[in-house]
């Protein structure tokens, strides 16, 4: 067990506590005459500071060294208390050289002297050492039950450091040892004395213990919360321990909850403060070994030194010579077996980095298999479930315009309506999909108008619970320009999540959505979204979870939702370096606000698409696709806007009619059977290269975008699609052929 920050402060905490309240009684002797014992009492404290100085120089031959002749005086004037403290200082020195049979002997006479003068400070500070001794032993039994034995001390004291660091070291080896109910008791007793405590390095040691609590207890949430402050403050005392310990916990907090790339990150970073800590010890350890080759010869020279006295009354000088070489020799011998443990130290700690290399990289290739996996099972149902929907939404929006058939009008507005919303749900879990497999995606520049925008955003969004008779209100500041240049695919779909929200959460409400200029420049202006609405509200307990992926929202009776749009709006906004703030109160409806910064571009030019149309409407279209549904809605929607179509059910057969027949334009299927979309265009290209061919796709489009640009279509368009999109599509693409 590694020496944490509340150990260190445990062993400072014994030396300095009884001095403390000592000092208080000292003032109380301030005589004039110098008695003989007022001198050695003087000769006796400066010792005590010259130990106290060297310990924390690191000194530690130094320590044992004058602490035995200040031990050996103080025992003169029986002054227990400096004896003690001296005692502490040279059993943490032990301690420190590895010396693990001195320091425990001193230790333990220690206590024994202190409970029969019954000086219950020393008595307290005794016990602290022998329990940290026990500690980083990794005896975790005997060194709770002794630490157990100095609180009721601690408590009579009433003092919060001692009760605190107490509880803390407690609650470790509880942890350690797995006893989750007792580590409940003494986490609480923790937290409670933490509160009332000013520095942060009590208060890392808190954080960094409750994580470690929380990943035992396999709450990830609540760990991976304690653990990230406990590494802030960690970070911020420079403390490689203790952030080594943090990091460790979070890796394990975050493959609980199954994040095994964050999980693999920060296994990656301890093993990074592994590296300084390996340097930093390797100091240590050669301090450590100075410190007790020098007091190995320390030992040495005193044991020479009484030899050669009973030599040199007994023996010659020449017995005397060689006496030296056998110490010289002893010396050597410890020096080489010093430098060979720490070799074989090295070497076992190099080991052991290879093989947790060995094991992170295996996690590593796991994590992206499975990401891998994850991707293309995504990919397989985009097109799975878009297709069959196309063929749902189309059908139902040409019986909708059936005349014949109204009596079943509310029947078939209520299938649109599902098949909407169905389609809605899809695009959020496939969008959510590409967010965390592409996370560092960059955003799109293109120049958009910002108001076309926010109304496409609402017939879009106007699906969502219709019958609810909401009135939107939409108000976008003057002095925001016509046109910006940014990322409008993520905008829009930002807009209509929080709308959809808005809509699906109010009834017989008011949805308001403001847009205002919050800064600007001559080259850039940041735009302030605002939505408010009069709905049901939000509890602050569901709002702790809002943008948790697939936290469903549940709020009774018909207000219900799969919880993938507010998630996704994080997403997007993070893109954008951009936070939301939510405020809420049930009943009172809800207020979302965020902030996102565009170029300001000139503005477009109105070019209506429903005007070029009219010139091109008698243009005729082969639609290639090998589903009979898809092509029937392909073909009505061609004819409601004026065109003539053919339709090819294979890349064959549409390679055929292209070389017999003139067309104006190609709507092309990707996905067929035999010969795929991308391989039919490749062979019409080889004798037309001017026929705009447009893709139609069920495929997530960043799958396919690359392909589509090198296989020579024009443009694409994804299944299912609004009558909008399709107008847009041609008018693009017979802009480009004049």
């Amino acid at each position: 067990m590694k020496k944490s920050i509340l150990s260190t402060l445990l062993i400072i905490f014994s030396f300095s506590f009884s001095h403390s309240q000592e000092a208080i009684s000292g003032f109380s002797k301030n005589t004039v005459q110098k008695t003989h014992r007022d001198s050695i009492k003087a000769q006796v404290d400066t010792l005590l500071k010259v130990v106290r100085k060297e310990y924390y120089k690191k000194n530690y031959d130094r320590t044992i060294e004058i602490g035995e002749d200040a031990i050996s005086i103080a025992s003169k004037i029986n002054d227990y208390k400096t004896i003690f403290k001296i005692s502490s200082l040279m059993g943490n020195a032990f301690l420190e050289i590895e010396d693990t049979v001195q320091a425990k002997k001193i230790f333990k006479e220690t206590l024994l002297e202190a409970e029969k003068v019954k000086d219950s400070e020393n008595i307290l500070a005794a016990r602290i050492d022998l329990g940290n001794f026990y500690a980083l032993q990794n005896e975790f039994r005997p060194a709770s039950q002794i630490y157990k034995q100095a609180l009721p001390l601690a408590k009579k004291f009433n003092d919060t450091v001692p009760l605190f660091i107490l509880s803390y070291n407690i609650a470790e080896m509880s942890l350690e040892l797995e006893n989750i109910p007792e580590a409940d008791f003494y986490v609480r007793q923790m937290n409670e004395y933490v509160t009332n405590l000013k520095a942060e390095t009590y208060h890392a040691g808190a954080a960094l213990m409750l994580g470690k609590y929380y990943v035992l207890k396999k709450k990830p949430n609540q760990a991976i919360k304690a653990l990230q402050k406990a590494i802030t403050l960690a970070e911020k005392e420079q403390y490689i321990q203790g952030l080594m310990d943090g990091y460790k916990y979070l890796a394990k907090a975050e493959t609980l909850k199954g994040d095994y790339t964050s999980a693999y990150f920060h296994s990656q970073k301890v093993d990074s403060l592994k590296n300084k800590q390996y340097q930093v010890d390797k100091i240590n350890a050669v301090e450590n070994a100075t410190a007790k080759y020098k007091l190995n010869q320390y030992k040495q020279d005193l044991r020479a030194a009484e030899l050669q006295n009973e030599f040199n009354e007994q023996m010659a000088k020449r017995e005397t010579t060689i006496l030296w070489v056998k110490i010289a020799g002893v010396i050597l011998l410890i020096f080489l077996i010093f430098a060979y443990n720490s070799y074989h130290r090295r070497k076992k700690l190099l080991i052991d980095l290879t093989i947790k290399n060995k094991q992170y990289l295996e996690a590593k290739d796991k994590s992206e298999e499975l990401s891998m996996a994850k991707s293309t099972l995504f990919s397989t149902i985009s097109h799975e479930l878009r297709t069959p929907m196309y063929g749902i939404i189309g059908i139902s929006s040409i019986l909708m315009e059936d005349e014949s058939l109204n009596r079943h009008k509310e029947n078939v507005k209520s299938l649109k309506f599902s098949a909407d919303y169905l389609l809605a749900l899809i695009n959020n879990v496939l969008q959510l999909n590409q967010l965390d497999t592409h996370p560092d995606k960059s955003l799109e520049k293109v120049k958009f108008n910002i108001r076309e925008l926010v109304n496409n955003a609402i017939k879009s969004s106007n699906f969502i619970r219709a019958d609810h008779k909401n009135i939107l209100k939409i108000n976008i500041d003057p002095n925001v320009p016509e046109c910006v240049v940014g990322d409008d695919v993520k905008l829009i779909q930002v807009l209509i999540n929080i709308l959809g929200n808005s809509l699906k959460f109010t009834k017989n409400g008011v949805i308001t959505l403001e847009i205002l200029k919050k800064s600007s420049t001559p080259e850039n202006i940041c735009l302030q979204f605002l939505l408010k609405d009069t709905g049901i509200g939000i509890s602050k307990d569901r709002q702790k979870h809002l943008f948790n992926e697939f936290s469903q929202t549940s709020l009774g009776g018909e207000f219900q939702g799969a919880g993938l749009g507010l998630p996704i709006v994080k997403k997007l906004l993070d893109l954008h370096n951009s936070e939301i703030s939510l405020k809420s109160d049930v009943g009172q409806g809800t207020e979302i606000q965020f902030d996102i910064c565009y170029e300001i571009a000139p503005q477009l030019n109105d070019t209506s698409a429903t005007t070029l149309l009219t010139e091109c409407t008698d243009k005729t279209i082969l639609v290639v696709d090998d589903n009979k549904i898809n092509l029937l809605v392909t073909q009505k929607s061609l004819k409601k806007l004026g065109f003539n179509s053919k339709a090819a059910m294979s890349g064959p057969q549409a390679i055929d009619m292209v070389k017999s027949t003139q067309f104006d334009l190609i709507l092309m299927d990707i996905n067929m059977p035999d010969m795929d979309g991308f391989e039919t265009t490749a062979e019409i290209r080889k004798f037309n290269v001017h026929i705009p061919i447009i893709a139609l796709t069920a495929v997530e489009i960043n799958e396919i975008k690359e392909k589509i640009k090198s296989s020579g279509m024009n443009d694409y368009i994804i299944k299912p699609y609004a009558t909008e999109v399709l107008v847009e599509a041609f008018n693009r693409c017979f802009s480009y052929a004049q």
